[in-house]
């Protein structure tokens, strides 16, 4: 009986799933609809159904996200990134065609800026689903060269049309996206936490095994250093950790720079090692265990001190420390 119990609520929980879906898909439906309704001339009613339009697409978008984003696998998340890339290329494609086909009208230029912020949410969301350094490194060099190409071909578009209204409506818009993909490059993603949980550490000559050997006997929250590999850096880097939970602190060289990050991607690791390592956090003597995202800057801290005074000492004493609950 227990078990039919079950089995009827997930039943009813799955359609509930999928009728949310559906309503989410309708609200975007009608958000890119209402921009065809437009008036030509910006009045009352043109903003009214420009509001419309903008309030249905954050419903819509984002609340189908979060159904979708209850459990994905890896694969999930490539291919809905790739999704989001495309609708994105799309939504940007079809402001431009609309401001070229309408001379750059007031109703064209509006549903073209409404389209460029829809697309940025995109590419954004996507870039804030990469966790390990390489991926995040290659997501930065895109955004880079997206933004140069972007900005050329609004100076090229503006130049070849002599400057009329069209192109320069055009040309705007391509150079204001440009200036946004180079921020984002720049890891300014608003879909990113607030602070990188990438730290780099300055003036590092030493390798990495120079390192592990100077910092074998600093016990730190998650237990001593030990080297190995990382499935998306090159060399070896310097890792402590697994926790029980599974999040694990690492260093790396990238490009002739050490850097420190951490990962509650075990599968980053090899099995054996990661099961032989794994160990339950320690605090410090006030009982204090920093959060995994404060993890990178207490180790990066910790290297960064003792090259310069030879002393490795771990603390958790941070400008920001964001404490364990």
């Amino acid at each position: 009986m227990p078990g039919l119990t079950e089995k009827i609520r997930s039943f009813f929980k799955k359609q509930q799933n999928i009728a949310e879906i559906a309503v989410d898909i309708l609200c975007l439906a009608a958000s890119y609809g209402l921009l065809f309704l437009l008036p030509q001339k910006a009045n009352i009613l043109f903003w009214i159904f420009f509001g419309l339009a903008a309030f249905l697409f954050c419903i819509g978008f984002f609340r189908i996200g979060f159904v979708l984003d209850s459990a994905k696998s890896k694969k999930a998340v490539t291919i809905s990134g790739c999704l989001l890339v495309l609708c994105g290329i799309i939504l940007n494609s079809a402001g431009i065609i609309a401001i070229w086909k309408s001379h750059g009208s007031e109703r064209s230029v509006a549903a073209a800026i409404l389209l460029l912020i829809e697309a940025i949410v995109m590419y954004s969301i996507t870039a804030s689903h990469t966790e390990s350094p390489r991926s995040q490194w290659i997501i930065s060099l895109v955004f880079r060269v997206a933004a140069v190409l972007l900005i050329i071909g609004a100076v090229i578009c503006m130049i070849a049309d002599s400057f009329s209204g069209t192109a320069i409506a055009a040309g705007l818009l391509l150079l204001i996206e440009g200036i946004v993909f180079w921020a984002m490059g720049s890891g300014n993603n608003p879909f990113h936490s607030a602070s990188s949980p990438i730290r780099a550490v300055p003036g590092m000559k030493k390798t990495v095994q120079e390192l592990c050997d100077a910092l074998g006997n600093t016990e730190t929250q998650l237990g001593f250093p030990w080297l190995g590999k990382i499935r998306t850096v090159k060399d070896d880097t310097i890792i402590y950790g697994p926790s029980e939970e599974g999040v694990f602190v690492y260093g790396y060289y990238h490009f002739g720079r050490f850097y420190v990050t951490f990962s509650k991607d075990t599968s980053l690791l090899e099995a054996k090692e990661a099961d032989a390592h794994r160990i339950a956090e320690i605090p410090d003597k006030k009982g204090i265990c920093l959060g995994e995202e404060s993890l990178p800057e207490a180790y990066a801290y910790m290297i960064t001190r003792y090259l310069e005074n030879g002393n490795p000492i771990w603390s958790t004493k941070l400008k920001k420390t964001k404490k364990k609950q």
